[in-house]
């Protein structure tokens, strides 16, 4: 069976990111992967669930938060709690 494609509308239209936005991840080679067939843009199926299954999801940061505490002696840098 073959695989379905999507346009870089239908992928914005379904994950409210702006085409704007697609296109510049793909410039900048971020975000899903995509195909080109001569000058069209398409998303396999398949590899856009993949991808959005890989994005963090609310309260699954990796990122360390970080608040800027000022003392006496200088500025320090001290984990959130």
């Amino acid at each position: 069976m073959s695989e379905r494609y999507l346009t870089e509308i239908e992928v914005a239209e379904r994950t409210r990111i702006s085409l704007k936005t697609l296109r510049r991840w793909r410039l900048e080679r971020r975000g899903p992967a995509y195909r080109k067939f001569g000058s069209l843009v398409r998303y396999g199926e398949e590899e856009l669930i993949h991808w959005e299954q890989a994005q963090p999801q609310s309260g699954d940061d990796p990122v360390r938060r970080f608040d800027v505490q000022s003392e006496r002696n200088g500025n320090r840098l001290q984990r959130a709690g």
